[in-house]
């Protein structure tokens, strides 16, 4: 009988052994028992351990395997084993996240020859091309395309921009490209198989088009390489731009990394060249400390509404284009508070503060979705002086209705509305001549569809006072995200309310990334924040953070506690290898019942 390695999807980073009558190619799938159950796990091949302990183990019998070969492409097996390495997560959480559901459930698919890049006659090369206007760059996309001729991925931050230059790539002729699909089932499974098999050519999507079972891509593009969209919000928390370029380095490929501007770490190790286009005559700085501040009821502090806001929306609904006001902060006011005491009333589940909605008749949280009755009086001091503080944008909707009258339509938009297809058709029919869109940041997306003449930043500090090390980078992406994204943008006027306007992070919007870059950097650096490091965020299972904590210092890892309610620790990194060999003992499979930590990277 002969061991066979088997890695089974899951939270835990070691592989499983499994006895079998003969070998097990590497990438097939096997299907194993497990417990009470069985699972569909990945054969690593024979296995490396000393078969002499065997006897001191029990050792279960594999049930069989369900390929003959693999079903991944090379490249894309070599980068699973990356991944599970380089983003402490285990090789099985990476194939989890590789493979549609149907491939974890056993179904079966035909077999493809098999592939290396041994083979290639190719190297991998680097490429940079930065501009800020969309159709620029998607021109650019369709001759790096043409002069490829071989098998391609594309991937955009979003699928409404995958769609759109989809859509651009079937007016140019283009064959055999395939839209990637943004959500699983059967229409990623279809996809999935057309592209293993070479039914496509060209694969466009969004970050999870990394994944597409292309043998051996010769081009790999990335567009808006630094957009936080392609940083996953769930485990493994992959950052789909560096899982990029590691396959690019595997499957030997031409890498593009493009965009508006370059990420934290490509500026720093690559220096891209600038092309400066300056928006000087399209920005208008306002300073909030002179701006009107309407009075609300229940509202202790109002938001600005400049003369410059007011007087460019007015020139924008009369040139018969949609204006928008943007506000990330939902609800009717951000934060409740008691004049009596000071508190802030908070989520009584997670600890964080709750937001008024629906003209303060209820309050929500809006990290869990708590909703209750708006309070009669403090929960803590009895207190009956409630009053909301940083309005929101259902106040700014009712000064956009107020300003607009019956003239023009008016809309809220953000991701917690109804932002469906058909809501943006319908919208996108009702603003042909114009009217005022209130929203989030999400409200973006609508450059791509609608002719948007002037873009509002109600309070652009907001984002920049997050406290994370990145928020002025945050913050300055975006507002130059409004003057560059969708059509005629270069047309589009852009107001900026500020307490420093044109200073600080500003100045770059005028100056160029470059610019913005050296000033941050040297912020960044003095304190060993990414991309000078990288920063880990460890989430340890329930009531195991001071058990971590002791076992970190004992291991010679120092790591940071927030203290109180906050359940993280944070870790500055070198290379992620040396604190993966420490944390393995917390991850083995043995640990299950307790539970396993959660780890995240930020690298830029």
């Amino acid at each position: 009988m002969t061991l066979i390695d088997v890695v089974v999807p899951g939270p835990w980073w070691n592989s499983l052994s499994y006895e079998y009558e003969g070998d097990v190619k590497p990438g097939v799938r096997v299907l194993v028992p497990m417990g009470p159950s069985k699972r569909v796990g990945f054969s690593l091949g024979r296995s490396s351990g000393p078969s002499e302990n065997k006897e001191i183990f029990r050792i279960r019998s594999l049930i069989r395997p369900l390929d003959e070969e693999t079903l991944f492409p090379n490249d894309l097996w070599l980068l699973s084993h990356w991944i599970g390495v380089n983003f402490l997560c285990g090789r099985g959480e990476a194939l989890r996240v590789m493979s549609p559901s149907q491939l974890l459930k056993g179904e079966a698919t035909e077999p493809i020859p098999p592939s290396g890049v041994e083979k290639l006659n190719r190297s991998f090369t680097q490429n940079y091309y930065y501009f800020s206007e969309d159709e620029q760059r998607h021109k650019r996309y369709v001759d790096i395309l043409r002069n490829n001729q071989g098998s391609a991925i594309l991937l955009f931050p979003e699928r409404a921009l995958a769609e759109l230059f989809y859509s651009l790539l079937e007016t140019q002729g283009f064959e055999k490209v395939l839209l990637w699909p943004s959500v699983g089932g059967k229409k990623l499974w279809e996809a999935w198989n057309k592209a293993r098999i070479g039914d496509v050519n060209i694969i466009v999507g969004g970050p999870g088009a990394v994944f597409a079972p292309l043998c051996n891509p010769e081009l790999i593009l990335v567009d808006e390489e630094s957009s936080p969209a392609y940083r996953l919000q769930s485990v493994p928390f992959l950052q789909i731009r560096s899982v990029a370029v590691q396959r690019a380095r595997i499957a030997k490929s031409s890498l593009y990394l493009c965009g508006r501007l370059p990420s934290s770490k490509i500026f720093l190790h690559k220096k891209p060249e600038e092309q400066l286009v300056s928006p000087e005559k399209r920005a208008f700085f306002v300073d909030t400390k002179f701006a009107p501040k309407p009075d609300f009821p229940g509202i202790s502090s109002s938001f600005p509404l400049s003369e410059s806001l007011v007087r460019e929306t007015m020139k924008c609904l009369g040139e018969k284009r949609t204006a928008l006001w943007i506000l990330d902060r939902k609800g009717y006011a951000g934060e409740i508070t008691c004049e009596e005491c000071g508190g802030t009333l908070v989520c009584h589940s997670c600890g964080v503060a709750l937001r008024a909605e629906e003209e303060a008749v209820n309050v929500t949280c809006p990290l869990c979705g708590y909703k209750a009755p708006f309070p009669k009086k403090c929960p803590k001091c009895g207190g009956f002086l409630l009053s909301g503080k940083r309005p929101g944008l259902e106040i700014v909707l009712k000064i956009a209705q107020a300003l607009c009258g019956e003239g023009y339509p008016v809309v809220e938009w953000h991701a917690e509305k109804n932002t469906s297809k058909k809501r943006l058709r319908e919208i996108n029919a009702h603003f042909v001549h114009g009217g005022i869109v209130v929203g989030s940041r999400a409200a973006l997306s609508l450059c791509d569809s609608m002719l948007v003449g002037m873009i509002g930043w109600i309070d652009a500090d907001a984002e920049a006072r997050k406290v994370v090390y990145r928020s002025k980078f945050d913050a300055y992406r975006m507002v130059l995200e409004s003057f560059w994204r969708g059509r005629e943008a270069a047309q589009r006027r852009v107001i900026i309310q500020s307490r420093r306007p044109g200073k600080g992070w500003q100045r770059g919007i005028l100056e160029g990334w470059t610019s913005f870059w050296y000033k941050e950097l040297k912020e960044r650096q003095e304190y060993g924040f990414p991309p000078f490091s990288i920063l880990a965020e460890i989430t340890p299972p329930p009531n195991k953070k001071e058990e971590l904590l002791d076992y970190l210092v004992e291991k010679n890892i120092m790591a940071m506690d927030p203290g109180g309610k906050e359940k993280t620790l944070w870790i500055f990194v070198e290379r992620p290898g040396k604190l993966k060999k420490v944390l393995e003992p917390w991850f083995n499979i043995s640990k299950s019942r307790e539970g396993f930590p959660l780890v995240s990277l930020w690298i830029d």
